[in-house]
């Protein structure tokens, strides 16, 4: 699967900025990282839209991700992640072939380690608190992430966080080349019990299903 995770112009800082690390940033992201930590599973509804610039092109795509401690399912865009904590499926339903790698324990691919997402602040990003906000009576901040590493193919990635619930809305990652991608958090389950079968493809249900182990 390409990577997914990559307005209209990066704002520009000084360097003198750049150079830190806001206080006021971390102890929002701290909290986010902790609240989703104390979650034993979490299942969410989301929606990526795709807008490209320079051609002028825009598409949307949903999906949704059930997550529990190292493990998650995934399915978007025709395909089905399944990860048990050490072996990840992707099943391709039009195809009917299924694809089997053991991603490296600290992959940082969002899509090898959708987690990632929730703590990628943690390592390789200075940030910066924007603004708080308010839409349809819940609280919000803005925080934008930089990559530390010039040769990132991203500019930054722009955060939505919900300061009441302590949960993320949106993300929001500037491609260089003119592309971004928004994630939108359309609903947000942290009551949720998957049962372990969840995250392990049975390929017993796939009749003449074609297998390609790349382990």
């Amino acid at each position: 699967m390409k990577k997914i995770i990559i307005l209209i112009t990066v704002i520009l800082l000084s360097v003198s900025v750049f150079s830190q690390k806001d206080p006021a940033a971390k102890a929002i992201l701290d909290k986010l990282s902790e609240v989703t930590k104390s979650h034993q599973s979490i299942q969410v509804d989301f929606k990526i839209d795709y807008k490209n610039i320079k051609d002028n092109m825009f598409n949307s795509s949903e999906g949704s991700i059930t997550m529990q401690g190292d493990k998650y399912y995934l399915n978007f865009m025709g395909v089905e992640t399944f990860f048990d904590g050490k072996t990840q499926w992707n099943y391709v339903k039009e195809v009917n072939e299924v694809n089997i790698i053991e991603p490296e324990p600290n992959d940082n691919d969002i899509f090898n380690n959708p987690k990632r997402l929730f703590t990628i602040y943690e390592d390789d990003f200075k940030y910066q608190h924007i603004s708080d906000i308010i839409e349809n009576k819940v609280n919000y901040s803005i925080i934008d992430l930089y990559p530390e590493d010039v040769d990132e193919d991203f500019s930054r990635i722009r955060l939505q966080i919900n300061t009441d619930k302590y949960f993320l809305s949106s993300a929001t990652i500037f491609g260089k080349d003119g592309s971004h991608y928004s994630i939108i958090i359309n609903k947000y389950n942290t009551s949720i019990k998957p049962q372990e079968s969840v995250f392990i493809f049975n390929e017993k249900k796939y009749p003449g299903i074609e297998i390609v182990d790349m382990r």
